[in-house]
């Protein structure tokens, strides 16, 4: 008598246990973390403030239009207190009215510092941009890791219910061939043992299903009370590994924090710029047109037009001090990108070595899990004609499990290599079962 067809054991093993709620793809998940989880959000906002600097910064070279209107009455005025003395006149004047009413206009005709701060801020803007990205992408593979971590947990219940399925068919087996005398009471008492232990290994998977959902619920920022069930399953198992320089090369032109960095250097190159630039004349345009007299109603047109150069002599040390600074933050700057770029590269390669490592693993996980089937469906027949004895099957059944559980954990390792390897790529957005 045999307790489970080995093929109808791979089929209660390859389905997922049905959970009760709203069916959720890993697509969803990612999508609804990147869109709410505090690392996203922190990245917009320093986005957002990078292109206000930006702006600010580009202000410096545009015209500034001010208006204003005042109105005053002085009671008394010293002329001698100014330096004023008129014979014959007294020096006290007053009281008197103002009225001024002016538009003032300014214009930096050429300032080269200014210029190369407003192409080092919008290089500070690309570079906050980039920087978002890199954190959606490390949000997108945390979601993704957390889904398969919640979906290796459900086919863990699977294999669990699958195992104690067979260890009470067991139980049942030895409590029957017992009552007709072929077995002893040891043999039930092993069985009992082994469908206690099946018990509560189904009690900690199930227990370690709940957790998963509920990391993945706070990583996908849904409410921690709500039903869910994962409707993406484990998809096959690639033979094809990735070609390392294919990958290099999409890692090099699609990794956020490449292009962050060269913005950076970028920046931080101009900046440099902009301090020397410091140093060199500046041109300013002005112009004002104004009403003005000692009231509105007798107020006449006045205004006046001019130019003014400014060439910086003497700073005390602030110029070649902005300068040092700024040539250190370039050089800073450049031995960062170098850093990325050598990681990125270690990210890539590291990647694959652990694909293949996982796809190799999961098809010898497969092999043992298909040879266990096979001991303990002859582990049973040799149990049920008299010729075997319960040990041999408890033994078979217990390896069993231990390669059905060793066969989730190895197919959830390698999507999580997956997931590592876009990542690696820069695509960890992109990724899906």
């Amino acid at each position: 008598m045999r307790i489970l067809a080995p093929a109808a054991l791979f089929l209660v093993v390859a389905g997922p246990v049905a959970a009760a709620g709203t069916p959720v793809r890993l697509r969803e998940a990612v999508e609804a973390a990147t869109g709410s989880r505090i690392e996203s959000v922190v990245a917009g906002e320093r986005s957002q403030q990078a292109r206000s600097r930006a702006l600010e910064a580009a202000s410096e070279l545009l015209p500034r239009l001010t208006a204003s209107v005042s109105q005053s009455r002085t009671y008394k005025v010293n002329l001698a207190a100014q330096g004023l003395d008129f014979p014959g006149f007294a020096p006290l004047l007053g009281p008197f009215n103002t009225f001024d009413a002016r538009l003032r206009l300014t214009q930096k005709v050429f300032d080269w510092g200014d210029w190369r701060r407003a192409q080092s801020g919008r290089a500070a803007a690309r570079a906050a941009g980039a920087e978002e990205k890199a954190a959606r992408e490390q949000v997108a593979a945390a979601a993704a890791l957390s889904y398969l971590e919640a979906l290796r947990a459900q086919r863990s219940v699977a294999a669990s219910s699958a195992d104690k399925d067979v260890a009470d068919r067991l139980l049942s087996l030895a409590r029957d061939r017992k009552e007709h005398g072929a077995v002893t009471g040891v043999d039930v008492v092993r069985a009992q043992a082994r469908a206690a232990d099946a018990d509560a290994a189904l009690l900690r998977a199930q227990v370690s299903e709940r957790e998963a959902l509920l990391i993945l619920k706070r990583v996908a920022g849904w409410p921690l009370d709500r039903e869910l069930s994962l409707a993406d399953d484990f998809s096959v198992v690639s033979s094809t590994p990735p070609e390392v320089a294919a990958s290099l090369s999409a890692a090099l032109g699609g990794r956020a924090e490449i292009a962050a960095a060269e913005e950076r250097a970028s920046g931080a190159e101009l900046a440099a710029k902009a301090a020397f630039g410091d140093r060199a004349p500046s041109i300013l345009l002005t112009g004002d047109y104004a009403r003005s007299g000692a009231q509105p109603s007798d107020s006449k047109n006045v205004g006046a037009v001019g130019a003014a150069l400014a060439v910086p002599l003497f700073s005390g040390g602030m110029l070649k001090g902005r300068q040092e600074e700024a040539e250190s933050r370039r050089r800073e700057a450049l031995a960062s990108l170098a850093d990325v770029r050598q990681q990125v590269e270690l990210d890539v390669r590291l990647s694959i070595e652990r694909l293949s490592e996982a796809a190799e693993e999961e098809r010898a996980t497969e092999l043992s899990l298909s040879l266990g089937e096979r001991e303990l469906a002859m582990a049973q027949d040799r149990y049920g004609a008299g010729l075997g004895t319960a040990i041999e099957v408890v033994e078979a059944q217990a390896q069993l499990a231990r390669a059905r559980s060793a066969q989730v954990s190895a197919l959830a390792r390698y999507h999580s290599s997956r997931v590592n390897y876009a990542s690696a790529l820069g695509r960890a957005g992109e990724f899906s079962l």
